[in-house]
């Protein structure tokens, strides 16, 4: 089955009642309409996310398969969907849909600057699959980021600007939702499952040693446990490998690091425990697509 790509916004301008775009970092869309006109290859087709999506549903139902499993969503709900699933709509009915969509690019997202160190490793892992339910006075707060992000895209006169912009709104959105998944998860700590367990406290031994240790075997022996099984509970759990955690803590710390700090890119390679300037050079464009001192320009 042939695989389209999310980052082509050609897709959600022709969906929308309203688009705006930011030079394909990000894209918006209000889709206000029953999706039977969408083109059947469109529905049919599995489409790849490449980057993040962030679907809030106002109005309507819909019924997608998300990877291996179907997904029901019944408004009001947030979707968030991640790198690497693959997504087919399925929706058979007349009844119109509300919907918006925020759909970020893989390098957007390495740009966002989001804190971990503020979020629970328990709320990460305890909200099962992509959908947040939501009550009908949330929505409001929701489309209020969303429309302060459409208007900063829609009015930009300088693309760097309006780059930082989105960005900080972006992290805002991010920072909100998990508001709202805290106020919906109960946690226990001592009832939790063992599994859960392993995953929380993985997250919660990477904030305090990522700086130093970036090995997967590291943490695992912490937990007394293999490494392939570590990272086998953390994707399971998180739809992110143990890897990808470990990066993303060091890689937002080095960004940090980059713009605020005022120090120097080999200073901030040694505090962050790499052997040489350039090693930490390879690995920050390996991730990000920049070299560190290109970033500290952007």
């Amino acid at each position: 089955m042939n695989q389209n790509n999310t980052n082509d916004y050609s897709l959600l301008r022709n969906m929308a009642t309203e688009f705006s775009c930011l030079e394909g970092n990000c894209g918006f869309a209000h889709i206000a309409s029953d999706l039977t006109y969408i083109p059947e290859q469109v529905r049919n087709q599995r489409h790849r996310i490449e980057g993040t999506v962030i679907l809030i549903l106002v109005k309507g139902k819909l019924t997608a398969q998300l990877d291996t499993d179907e997904y029901e969503m019944e408004a009001p709900a947030a979707v968030v969907l991640h790198h690497g699933s693959s997504l087919q709509i399925q929706c058979s009915n007349e009844e119109p849909v509300d919907a918006y969509i925020l759909a970020f690019s893989p390098q957007f997202i390495q740009e966002i600057n989001i804190s971990f160190t503020a979020i629970s490793g328990e709320v990460l892992i305890s909200n099962r699959g992509p959908m947040l339910p939501l009550e009908e006075r949330e929505v409001p707060l929701l489309l209020r980021y969303l429309s302060l992000i459409h208007t900063s895209m829609t009015d930009s006169l300088n693309v760097q600007l309006t780059k930082h912009l989105v960005s900080s709104l972006s992290s805002a959105l991010f920072y909100q939702l998990m508001q709202l998944l805290y106020k919906r998860v109960n946690i226990t700590g001592t009832n939790a499952p063992r599994r859960s367990t392993y995953v929380s406290d993985f997250l919660k031994l990477v904030q305090v040693y990522f700086t130093t240790e970036r090995s997967v075997s590291f943490y695992a022996s912490k937990l007394l446990i293999s490494p392939k099984y570590l990272s086998m509970l953390v994707k399971e759990a998180t739809g992110r490998s143990a890897t990808r955690w470990i990066d993303h803590f060091v890689i937002t710390e080095a960004k940090n690091l980059l713009r605020y700090s005022g120090k120097n890119v080999q200073q901030i390679a040694y505090e962050l425990n790499f052997s040489t300037q350039s090693s930490f050079g390879k690995y920050f464009k390996t991730i990000t697509g920049m070299s560190p001192t290109e970033f500290q320009k952007s």
